[in-house]
């Protein structure tokens, strides 16, 4: 049987993700609960699902793996969708949900990076 995402580990990713510097949350149509810095959404959990930006080459290569597809109405923006932990386990999620907060905060001004030591 695919482990599953459950809302235990689910609520532990929201846990880290909130923790990250300047992160926010976020309810958005009716119950996605969305992670964002700087007004802009880093990740979401969805039902059972986790979503979160990527880079162009970790969206290629993650999108392919089991439990794991190109997000819905985000993908042209590089955004996977992880349903299950049969290629990242939970520990390797929250560092993907980092990695993808440091993405947002790479592509603010210039100003605002430096606020945030970048």
């Amino acid at each position: 049987m695919t482990p599953t995402l459950s809302a235990a580990l689910l609520l532990q990713l929201e846990a880290h993700a909130l923790s990250l510097p300047g992160a926010l949350l976020d309810i958005k149509w009716g119950g996605v609960r969305v992670f964002q810095v700087e007004g802009k959404m880093f990740g979401l959990i969805s039902g059972d699902k986790l979503s979160f930006k990527t880079g162009a080459d970790d969206f290629l290569a993650l999108s392919g793996q089991p439990g794991i597809l190109p997000a819905p109405y985000l993908a042209r923006a590089r955004w996977v969708q992880v349903h299950s932990l049969q290629s990242l386990d939970a520990d390797a999620l929250a560092a993907r949900l980092a990695a993808a907060h440091h993405l947002v905060l790479a592509r603010l001004p210039k100003a605002t990076r430096a606020r945030y030591g970048l």
